[in-house]
Order: C-alpha cells, then sequence, then structure tokens
C-alpha cells in the first residue's frame, strides 16, 4: 500500500452511485468544498457525468488538475456500484491519478459523526431478504466491519460490543436508522436518530484524503453473490455485458486504447455516449472491464464502430457475445441492417463475423494503409427481432 498524501495539499474528486443517491464532491486545496448531491433509486449512469462536469465548473478546475480520486465501492445495489466505479476507473486512467475505494457504510458514519457528534455509530441499511447491511464505528474507527446479516442478529451484534465498552448510547445511519433506534430504545438503551440515509460523495473525498492507495485497482465490495450470472461452465468466470453511459467515456477510450492500433480522439466517445444515436457495451470479468462494443444506429440501420477485447482474454468467445448484445441493442431500437468494416487481411475477425451471417456488399480500397493495413470490406447482416438470432452459435 502506498501512504496516503499530505491531505491538505491534495484536490480530490469523489463519487458515489451505489445505493439511492448520486453524488460528486470536490475538496481540497484549501477551497470551500463543491458538491452535488441528489436521491435516485436509479439512472445513476445518465446523472453522474453531468455532476461532475458541474462540480469541476463551479470549483474552476480541469479535471488534469486533480490529485486523488475516491469512489464507494459497497455494499449496494449490483448495477449501482458498478456505475461509480467504472467512472472513476476512467479517469484514473485517463488521469493518471490514484483512486481509493470508501465503503457506503464507512461514508454514512463520518456523515453522521459530522452531524451527532462523538457518538458511535451504528450503521443499518436496508439489503432485502429480511437483511441489513450494518457496521459499527467509534468516530471513524471501525469495531465491526462490513456485513450482511438478519436485522435481530446485527443488532444484537451491536449490544455486545456497545455492552463490552461501556456505551451509554449509540447514533444510528442508513435506511434502517428508526427501526434500529426503536430496537435500540426497546431494549433499554439510549438511542439517537440521525437525519443520513444515503452516502454522500462529500464524506467520500473526507475519507479520501486519507485512505491509503491500493497498489491494485479498486474493486466492488460485494458481500453476496449477485442474483444473475452467466452460466459458470463459460471459461473466463463471472462475464457481464453493460450497456455504458456518457459517464463510461474516459473507460471506453481506454479500452480502445489498449485494444486497437491507433487511439481515437477522446472527444469521439463522449460524443457518440451522449448522442441518441450511440450505443456502447462493456464486457467485464468480475467486475473488471476487459472489452467494448460500439454501434449507431440510424433509422433501420445500424453500424458496428469497433469491438475490442483485451489481449489476455481473446480466443474465449467473448467477441461473439459482445456482437451477439451489440445485435440485439440495436434490434430493439429498430434496426433491421447491421453493417461493419474489417480490414482484409484480419482473418480472425473474419472469421467471427462469418460465424454470424456477415456477408461482404462493398470494398473500400486502402482505407486501413495509413494503420498497417489494407482494403476494408464492408459486411453487411439482416437482424431479426432478437438481433443475430439466426445464427446456433449465438442461441
Amino acid at each position: 500500500m502506498h501512504a496516503p498524501a499530505a491531505p491538505g495539499d491534495v484536490r480530490i474528486l469523489a463519487a458515489d452511485t451505489a445505493l439511492g443517491a448520486c453524488s460528486v464532491a470536490l475538496l481540497g486545496d484549501g477551497r470551500v468544498p463543491v458538491h452535488r448531491w441528489q436521491a435516485m433509486p436509479r439512472g445513476h449512469a445518465e446523472a453522474l457525468a453531468p455532476m461532475v462536469r458541474a462540480v469541476l465548473a463551479e470549483a474552476g478546475v480541469a479535471a488534469r488538475d486533480l490529485d486523488r480520486l475516491a469512489v464507494t465501492t459497497g455494499p449496494g445495489t449490483f448495477t449501482g456500484q458498478r456505475v461509480g466505479l467504472a467512472f472513476m476507473r476512467g479517469l484514473r486512467l485517463a488521469l493518471d491519478r490514484p483512486l481509493v475505494g470508501v465503503t457506503t457504510l464507512e461514508a454514512m458514519a463520518a456523515a453522521a459523526v459530522h452531524e451527532a457528534g462523538a457518538f458511535p455509530v451504528g450503521v443499518l441499511h436496508e439489503a432485502r431478504r429480511g437483511e441489513v447491511y450494518g457496521a459499527l464505528y467509534a468516530g471513524r474507527a471501525p469495531i465491526l466491519p462490513v456485513q450482511v446479516q438478519p436485522f435481530e442478529a446485527m443488532l444484537e451484534a451491536f449490544a455486545r460490543e456497545a455492552d463490552s465498552r461501556a456505551w451509554g448510547s449509540l447514533a444510528f445511519a442508513g435506511t434502517g436508522t428508526e427501526a434500529g433506534a426503536a430496537w435500540w430504545s426497546g431494549h433499554g438503551r439510549q438511542a439517537h436518530a440521525t437525519g443520513v440515509r444515503q452516502p454522500d460523495a462529500r464524506f467520500v473525498a473526507e475519507l479520501g484524503l486519507y485512505a491509503a492507495v491500493p497498489e491494485g485497482v479498486v474493486r466492488p465490495l460485494y458481500l453476496r453473490p449477485p442474483d444473475a450470472k452467466l452460466p459458470a461452465r463459460r471459461p473466463w468466470g463471472d462475464l457481464s455485458l453493460r450497456l455504458a453511459g456518457p459517464g463510461d467515456a474516459g473507460l471506453v477510450a481506454a479500452l480502445q486504447a489498449a485494444t486497437m492500433t491507433t487511439p481515437w480522439e477522446a472527444s469521439f466517445f463522449s460524443g457518440l455516449l451522449e448522442s441518441p444515436a450511440g450505443l456502447a457495451l462493456v464486457a467485464e470479468i468480475d467486475g473488471t472491464a476487459v472489452g467494448f462494443a460500439l454501434a449507431r444506429v440510424v433509422a433501420d440501420e445500424a453500424e458496428i464502430l469497433g469491438i475490442g477485447i483485451l489481449p489476455v482474454h481473446r480466443r474465449k468467445g467473448m467477441g461473439v457475445q459482445l456482437l451477439r448484445e451489440a445485435a440485439r441493442r440495436t434490434a430493439l431500437r429498430g434496426a433491421r441492417t447491421l453493417f461493419l468494416e474489417v480490414d482484409a487481411g484480419n482473418a480472425p475477425a473474419r472469421a467471427l463475423y462469418d460465424r454470424v451471417d456477415f456477408r461482404a456488399v462493398g470494398t473500400r480500397k486502402g482505407y486501413y494503409a495509413g494503420e498497417g493495413g489494407g482494403d476494408a470490406l464492408i459486411l453487411r447482416a439482416v437482424l431479426g427481432a432478437a438481433g443475430l438470432g439466426n445464427s446456433p452459435d449465438l442461441v
């Protein structure tokens, strides 16, 4: 682990999308904190990038002037966790700045301490299935680590720790605040219900100023497996294909640069992802991005603009999965014909497209000559209601 930098010298941008809110904050360098927070059960991917732009503009700080990044790692919703992590990982790659992770519960505990003072804090947050996410803090020091348990079992664990430390009272935060405070009071204990119900990036930033930078990439905190997974027989582990939003522009740009000979202009990705005609997919293995697909839909025609898989993950069938999902998504938007271009000398790519019923309909002479290639073949496939579902390999 790297030692944390001196907080007063650091400009840190923090984001949270993991639970029922979306927030962004900029702290440091002697500046007044700049902050945006909005409660939302969904729609984080669309809201995050505009929030970041607004915060940077209000602070008068360019992204390149940031020193550090922070993001909530969970626990949270499966999709929400990934939105914030993907966006901040993309910034980490684009800016070459350190990224640190903060759990949602420690961010809520810090907010509760700010509101209530020196109380120890028990964070309880609804986790469904009759369970809660819970953690216990004395100030910012964790007493019970983040975990998921039935509500009663979590409160009993809080009580044992409180008794061992002779705590006279406990402050509560999270969506389980009212129920937790009622249980605590009902057992003859003094409870203080704070107003903290969701994480706030302001406190993610404050905690991130002091956090040690991990050696590897910041990873999501999952306390239990997702409800749906692709079959375990796949050779790559748990692969997921998700639709990218404007906040993923940096991530997709980094993937394209790592998988193709010539990096594209960064403005292309932000423009495509903000366009109603644009479509982008990100392939992730165990939460880490490994590939992408880009497409554009105009009326009843669509075009694949690019597909890339990190070299270490190639030849495992992921390209087929990305192509199928891109075709399905474009078909849902009304496309009936799908086009793409491929270097005539790129045998692996041509083999992939042949498998899924793309047929050559034209040639562009010398199209890839500046990239070390040659002619471009223009390929076309006819889409059904489910995309390229006419191919046995894609059923």
